[in-house]
């Protein structure tokens, strides 16, 4: 249940809601001791006692406590009260990407505009990035800004709430599928491929750029599984169809939102640099630099600029190393998947539970956007059906059509739509039939 004002939660007294989606609630709170308000996230109670959740939402806190960057939400306390979790950070004054594009440009912001956003952005990953940090959840929502278009503008990107850090198994979240916003994901993080790196983050900006210039992400639809396809197979909308005076753009555009990681830029920030190019707003000087975008420390002794050997010395070096980086996540794809799964186009098919199915074990996703199995049906001998679990399906009592009573059992649909569409993906000639529709048992 939301709180409201004059709730205290962990000593934070609750000013008002700012927000809510995902795993709960973020106020305005007032802090304890200090004079100042903060933003608290409070998960649901629901969620807070679900272990897989709970370890997910730790880990948010402890990762986003380890980033110091200008564009970056600063994270300060976390802690657990009445069996609710709970994480502080800092409050930005202002508004989201989202919210700005939908109140003041429903057909697209300014390009200059969306090129100081994607830069901030941009720098801020490629930091994430350089520390083994994925985001996993870049979208317009996710970017705050504070005096959007002034002298004093501050763009900062907040909620790593599905971060991980680069190499880590994906065992945290087997809800792969459902992870993250859909609009904005890379095709591997759809498909759950443990080799994804900091260009997952980068096509996801990609994607924002592309709402942020046009008003719609590259591919929207209202049943999840098209938009996961379509982010598998179709090639992205050319935004000179929208934008004809942003034609230019398309390149780069392009191949930042490529299938494969290995087309897309090395780097968050030369994606920002490209698009500044082509807009001719270029990315301001030093921007990409870790040292130019790091904030100052106390100094520990002496520093000498690099030599213009040294530095290119130390590209080389880190151009060798980006390479066999490459080649080892290529051999890996190659040797782990075996030669008959291409890594750049893996189309999930789009099923219905209870209808039949050919190869056991084969994975599908639901109109819903749910994760669905070729599983067999105990006790049938042969007979095979989607479902949403994998294994054996129990076998269904009573007399009506097993086919419909999985579905049934398995969707809470009614009996008719679950064999309506059970004929139809069957290619059922009967299937617009209503009389031929087989009933399941009460």
């Amino acid at each position: 249940m939301p709180l409201n004002e004059g709730d205290v939660i962990a000593g934070y007294t609750i000013t008002r809601l700012l927000g809510s989606g995902g795993m709960g609630e973020v106020y305005l709170a007032r802090h304890p001791r200090l004079p100042r308000q903060d933003a608290l996230k409070v998960l649901s109670a629901s969620v807070s006692t679900d272990s897989e959740y709970r370890e997910r939402f730790n880990r948010e806190a402890d990762i986003a406590a380890g980033l110091w960057h200008p564009h970056i939400v600063e994270v300060y306390d976390r802690g657990e009260f009445e069996d609710r979790l709970w994480i502080s950070m800092a409050h930005v004054e202002g508004t989201d990407a989202a919210q700005l594009l939908a109140e003041r440009y429903p057909n697209g912001m300014p390009p200059a505009l969306v090129v100081r956003i994607v830069t901030a952005v941009a720098e801020a990953l490629d930091y994430a990035h350089q520390r083994g940090l994925l985001h996993r959840d870049v979208k317009p929502a996710n970017i705050l800004i504070a005096d959007p278009e002034t002298d004093n503008e501050r763009i900062l990107l907040a909620d790593f709430g599905i971060a991980r850090r680069l190499g880590e198994a994906s065992a945290l979240t087997a809800t792969n599928m459902t992870v993250g916003t859909v609009a904005y994901c890379a095709p591997e993080q759809l498909t759950a491929d443990e080799a994804i790196d900091g260009r997952a983050d980068q096509y996801a900006l990609a994607a924002s750029a592309f709402q942020l210039l046009t008003g719609a992400p590259p591919f929207q639809h209202s049943n999840p599984a098209i938009v996961i396809s379509q982010h598998l197979t179709a090639q992205p909308p050319s935004i000179a169809e929208q934008r004809p005076e942003l034609s230019g753009l398309g390149g780069a555009l392009e191949k930042a939102l490529a299938k494969s990681p290995r087309d897309r830029f090395e780097r968050c920030i030369d994606f920002a640099r490209a698009l500044a190019n082509r807009t001719g707003f270029p990315v301001p000087a030093g921007a990409g630099d870790p040292e130019a975008t790091m904030p100052a420390v106390a100094a520990a002794g002496p520093r000498h600029s690099k030599t213009p050997r040294s530095r290119g010395r130390m590209l080389v070096l880190l151009a060798l190393v980006l390479s066999l980086s490459a080649v080892a996540a290529l051999l890996y794809l190659l040797l782990y998947d075996g030669p008959a799964r291409s890594p750049d186009k893996v189309a999930v098919p789009v099923v219905v539970v209870g209808a039949d199915c050919a190869t056991l074990g084969a994975a599908g996703v639901t109109e819903q956007g749910k994760s669905a199995y070729c599983a067999q049906l105990a006790g049938s001998g042969q007979q095979m059906l989607w479902s949403l679990y994998s294994g054996d399906i129990p076998h269904p009592t009573g007399t009506g059509a097993v086919p419909v009573q999985v579905c049934v059992s398995q969707t809470n649909r009614s009996a008719d739509d679950c064999g309506q569409d059970i004929r139809r993906e069957n290619a059922d000639p009967a299937a617009n039939d209503n009389n031929a529709v087989p009933s399941a048992a009460p």
